[in-house]
């Protein structure tokens, strides 16, 4: 048995999923998902809490039970039990796989048929093996309703470039933004700018969490439509649709973004994808990006 964590919002949580399932496949074993992180509300200092997202999608869903996590990790045991669970991690090797680093890490892959996975395993390495199952997997449940699709069908009708600006938590969370941060409106017109040289009569899509921001700060010389939430369907599911949609993309450090330009299938596109990902030097992935993605 594979057991995955589940933590952070939905882009996270494929990823996590992306691995679990990669090594399910690979020793023919089950999967489980551990969401009891998700369903903690206990108060923590700057703590965004985020809600099991998946179910949006035509995953293989299987959630653990605390007796399966406890098996891995010790947790809801009785004192006595978790003696007895710490002295036999003395003499067997630990079937929790924890990430070391932000980093592809092959070692990962050959993590053997019982393992619990901690960590965000943010890189298309840990799962590109099985790129068709993955993008199967992440199909949606739902078809978008009738306003959207009208809104779809536009997108389809040109060429549409999704721009994706993350803001929110990036802004106003302390942790968010000393990690993370809004990328800046250089790097947006930057962005549009590489597109537009490269793309013939490029229609913007604006995808966002702010979209007042982009109202005022967001003035293209190009075609463009700021998507409202009024869009964004159950869990945002519609909104990662329609941007899935798009030609081309610019996208943020967020993964929420990355999923919708990796899972688009068009064999021409263009993404651009900021260089520095994170603000924190130690959290620095080289891996996060895909080589043919453009990074500025």
């Amino acid at each position: 048995m594979i057991i995955v964590k589940l933590i952070g919002g939905l882009g996270n949580q494929m990823f996590q999923y992306a691995l679990g399932r990669h090594l399910a496949y690979k020793y023919q074993t089950e999967l489980k998902l551990d969401i009891h992180y998700l369903l903690d509300r206990r108060p923590r200092e700057h703590m965004i809490f985020r809600d099991y997202d998946l179910p949006i999608f035509n995953i293989h869903e299987n959630i653990a039970t605390k007796e399966e996590i406890a098996a891995f990790t010790g947790r809801y045991m009785s004192r006595r039990k978790k003696l007895i669970f710490r002295l036999k991690k003395l003499v067997n090797e630990p079937k929790i796989k924890n990430e070391i680093t932000p980093h592809f890490d092959s070692k990962i892959l050959d993590a053997g048929p019982s393992s619990y996975l901690v960590g965000f395993w943010q890189s298309e390495k840990y799962f590109i093996d099985i790129e068709g199952l993955i993008r199967s997997d992440f199909t949606f449940k739902s078809n978008l309703n009738p306003k959207c699709k009208e809104l779809a069908q536009q997108i389809e009708s040109v060429n549409a470039v999704c721009l994706n600006i993350r803001r929110a938590d990036y802004v106003t969370n302390p942790l968010s933004s000393k990690f993370l941060g809004f990328i800046g409106i250089d790097y947006i017109h930057r962005a549009v700018e590489i597109i537009s040289e490269k793309v013939e009569r490029p229609v913007f899509f604006v995808f966002s969490d702010d979209i007042s921001w982009c109202k005022e700060n967001i003035h293209l010389s190009y075609p463009s439509t700021i998507v409202s939430h009024e869009y964004a369907g159950d869990k945002f599911g519609y909104y990662l649709q329609l941007m899935i949609l798009c030609k081309h993309f610019i996208i943020p450090n967020s993964t929420f973004a990355w999923w919708a330009a990796w899972l688009n299938s068009n064999p021409n596109k263009i993404v651009i994808a900021p260089k520095n990902w994170v603000r924190e030097s130690s959290r620095y992935n080289k891996d996060i990006v895909p080589e043919s993605w453009i990074q500025i």
